[in-house]
């Protein structure tokens, strides 16, 4: 019996031995915080580092667990390809059987090889199950470009050769800045403002292609978010200044100018930016001629214009946080932009009858002395981590006002049998908006693998607008109109989210109930509301085959309310169009599904994702004809469909070589039963650059791209562009501090100017647009970087974001839908 106690003592003791596996552990993370996947682990023992006692990878999240088989001491080495290697010293014994190294940050590798410096890529593109992300710090192209040039490079996004942005195909999208709508990078002037920001001052493009039930249902089919550079990132207790400025001309007399300043002081880390645009009236010229045919008569209307202006754009944000202690958080920003517009044009406008005869003609001299839009926001968010890891309350208060003032002087001459009366025009209009956000959300992760997100959210959103038209030798044809627009949003939301393994999933559902006020204080239409509520679902489903492959497919419906530039009634008139809103419009549910297939190597990363997006009832322009003059207001008309497949591709040639490629291709079908129209219509759009570094530090750029065109709503379609840019780049001074980047734009084309068509193909007038503009450019950027601190302004994990309004008059700006052809001339 005693020896059967001894062995069962024995075999207890091997057990329990057996149990208490020995075993290193830490987190291996790139500069950015992110962990690296699968980077290389090598075990030596103590003193002899020619010996690899044993080998293994981290985790697809960076995270590592290495089994040590006996007790002893030890050092690993860490390394991933284009990285700097770590390593760390460890013991284990019985007594302390898991080593634990915490956090190893990898950075980005630089060597030098002959004269010709290469630096390692780290991946471009990193995906997740709502996203798509651009690394813009690991672009050597950042620090001497701006926001707009950047955008050309991101997966799933277009910029065409007239700077028009579209995200999965579609200009209904919104700009954020750090996870929260930014005014200041939205609206009808984005273009223009992202010109201003230099991507320098950026960390990541994120393409949020799939937004959950935390943001707003009446959300856009996708999310740009870009995510300011942190500036270091790390130790929290040291004081100092760091900061970037930069500035660029070009032979059109375009210059920007910008300047980033980050300071800490004890728990306090504030940062400034500072963006500027400018263009005169050279390079802003463009040309433009159009011809129409009406189908109830036959007769025939011409135009061309000669226009220039002056534009300035100034842009500035603040933000700052305040961290007393590891549980607590406070961040707030402020800034805006100021933009200012100043304009001249000639237009020469002929109507013939079908056999060429001129029934009337006149020239319109037109002037815009005053054009300008201004916002103006802040944000303040708390934060505090409650008792369970991990667990987040957050309350989080925004306020957004801006004000847009445009006004146009036309005067007539060699007028012959004109239809009008008057001689003279004036246009005069002002909109004032104003929203109160506020929103509390709560995170739980609970059972290792499941994590739960709710919040509650309110908005108080008013627009106010006035329109003054004036008639000159017509008083009596004066109008001024008044319109108010109120909206209450309440919302709530629940989002589950699961993660084990290979697979990770998400669930959502969010409730919104809205109240929209319609007044009239002119009285000339009646007041009116209406009640809205709606449910929200969405699911997306992740699973990683291994460290290099992954899939996800996402289900999400979104809705979309009008803005106050489709809902106001106000007529805007000329002698040849008429346009206004529609008060009446009511909200537009989306569906989209889309797949993602993404595979990472250290030579090939590529993705492609196929989709598909739908509605039955969505906003679109109505383009008609009231004897021969054109009309355009909108409607909740359009039946849509768009299926789409994006692709890109990152390849590193060779240590000195890389290209990366971006591109699309889609279909598109609109049709409204109501006004018996259909349209179809392929797109495509690619954007290809090819880097080589030299000798001497010198950096060769060569990229171009192509956009083939596409549907332009009911009516008609949009004819291609094509562009080109060779750059050549070169730092200098200690650490590279300074970069200067030389740059040529359509070099070799034989005219300074672009083109591009726009065709109405049916409905009652048929016919073509043609747009010129400057495009072919020479340009010098420089860019310097001062001072040292690793700290960065925090942000809450949560905050506000409001993603709601198509057709203006709301933070978010964002692009619109499909509008009708503006015709006014």
């Amino acid at each position: 019996m005693k020896k059967i106690v001894t062995l069962l003592l024995m075999f207890t003791c091997t057990l329990a031995m057996m149990a208490q596996q020995l075993s290193v552990q830490c987190q291996v993370n790139d500069t950015d915080g992110e962990g690296v996947p699968f980077a290389t682990i090598y075990i030596y023992n103590s003193g002899d580092t020619t010996t690899v006692v044993s080998s293994g990878v981290s985790d697809a999240f960076g995270k590592v667990d290495h089994k040590i088989n006996k007790p002893g001491s030890y050092m690993m080495r860490v390394q991933f390809v284009g990285m700097e290697q770590q390593q760390r010293t460890f013991e284990v014994s019985k007594a302390a059987p898991v080593a634990q190294l915490g956090t190893i940050v990898l950075s980005t590798q630089s060597t030098t090889l002959k004269e010709v410096v290469v630096s390692t890529q780290r991946q471009l593109v990193k995906t997740e199950i709502d996203r798509l992300s651009y690394d813009v710090q690991t672009d050597a192209d950042s620090k001497t470009s701006n926001v707009l040039d950047m955008l050309k490079k991101v997966p799933m996004v277009t910029v065409d050769g007239q700077d028009e942005i579209r995200v999965k195909g579609t200009t209904s999208f919104k700009v954020y800045r750090n996870g929260h709508p930014d005014p200041a990078l939205s609206g009808q002037n984005m273009k223009e403002i992202l010109k201003a920001v230099p991507a320098s001052m950026i960390k990541k493009i994120e393409v949020i292609t799939d937004p959950g039930a935390k943001y707003d249902a009446e959300g856009t089919s996708a999310i740009l978010n870009i995510v300011m550079a942190d500036f270091g990132g790390g130790g929290a207790t040291m004081n100092g200044v760091t900061g970037t400025v930069g500035a660029g001309v070009n032979n059109t007399g375009s210059i920007n100018g910008n300047a980033n300043i980050t300071a800490q002081v004890n728990k306090v880390v504030a940062s400034l930016n500072y963006g500027y645009h400018g263009q005169n009236r050279h390079g802003a010229h463009n040309l433009n001629e159009s011809e129409y045919t009406y189908a109830n008569t036959g007769n025939v209307l011409n135009t061309d214009n000669d226009s220039r202006a002056r534009v300035n754009v100034h842009y500035g944000e603040l933000s700052a946080s305040w961290e007393p202690d590891t549980i607590n958080l406070v961040s707030l920003s402020f800034g805006g932009f100021y933009y200012d517009y100043r304009g001249d044009g000639l237009t020469h406008t002929r109507m013939t009858d079908a056999s060429g005869n001129v029934l009337y003609k006149y020239t319109t001299n037109g002037h815009a002395p005053k054009g300008d839009f201004y916002d103006l926001h802040g944000r303040l968010d708390y934060q505090r981590k409650l008792r369970h890891p991990g667990e987040l309350l957050t309350l989080s208060y925004m306020l957004s006002t801006n004000h847009n003032a445009a006004k146009t002087i036309n005067s007539f001459s060699d007028m012959l049998n004109c239809p009008f009366p008057y001689t003279g025009q004036t246009n005069d209009t002002k909109e004032n908006f104003a929203e109160h956000t506020f929103q509390l959300d709560w995170t739980r992760p609970f059972a290792k693998y499941h994590q739960i997100e709710t919040g509650v959210k309110y908005i108080n959103r008013l627009n106010k607008s006035e329109a003054a038209f004036d008639y000159t030798g017509m008083p009596e044809m004066n109008n001024t109109t008044l319109f108010n627009h109120r909206t209450h949003v309440a919302a709530a939301y629940l989002s589950y989210r699961f993660s084990k393994n290979n697979w990770t999933t998400r669930a959502g559902l969010r409730y919104e109930y809205s109240r929209l006020n319609a007044e009239f204080p002119d009285g000339k239409q009646a007041n009116y509301h209406r009640n809205l509520s709606d449910l929200v679902p969405d699911l997306s489903v992740e699973y990683k085959f291994d460290w290099a492959h992954s899939l996800k497919i996402n289900y999400s419906t979104t809705i979309q309310r009008p803005g106050i530039n489709y809902l106001n009634p106000a007529v805007d008139e000329s002698p040849t169009s008429r346009s206004f809103g529609n008060p009446h419009l009511s909200s537009s549910r989306n569906h989209s599904i889309t797949m993602t297939y993404m595979q990472i190597g250290s030579k090939l990363t590529f993705s492609l994702s196929p989709s598909i997006t739908f509605s039955t009832n969505q906003i679109t322009g109505v383009q008609y004809t009231e004897g021969d003059i054109f009309v355009s207001t909108y409607a909740n008309t359009l039946k849509s469909r768009n299926l789409g497949l994006s692709g890109f591709m990152q390849w590193t040639i060779s240590k000195s070589t890389s290209f990366t490629f971006n591109g699309n291709v889609g279909h598109a079908t609109y049709e409204s039963r109501e006004l018996d129209l259909k349209n179809k219509r392929w797109n495509s759009f690619f954007y290809a650059q090819l880097n080589q570094q030299l000798p001497w530090k010198l950096r060769l750029s060569v990229s171009g791209g192509e956009w083939s065109g596409g549907i332009n709503g009911l009516y008609g379609h949009y004819s291609g562009n094509w562009f080109y840019n060779l750059g050549l780049q070169r730092s200098f001074l200690k650490e590279d501090r300074l970069t200067v980047r030389l740059s040529a734009d359509n070099f070799l084309n034989s005219s300074k100017f672009n083109t591009m068509k726009s065709y109405i193909s049916q409905g009652d007038y048929t016919g073509w647009n043609k747009g010129k503009w400057i495009s072919r450019g020479f340009r010098i950027s420089l860019s310097y970087r001062f001072g040292s601190l690793k700290a960065r302004v925090k942000t809450t994990a949560k905050t506000i974001e409001n993603n709601d309004v198509v057709g203006g008059g709301q933070q978010g700006g964002g692009q619109g839908s499909q509008q009708g052809q503006s015709m006014g001339n």
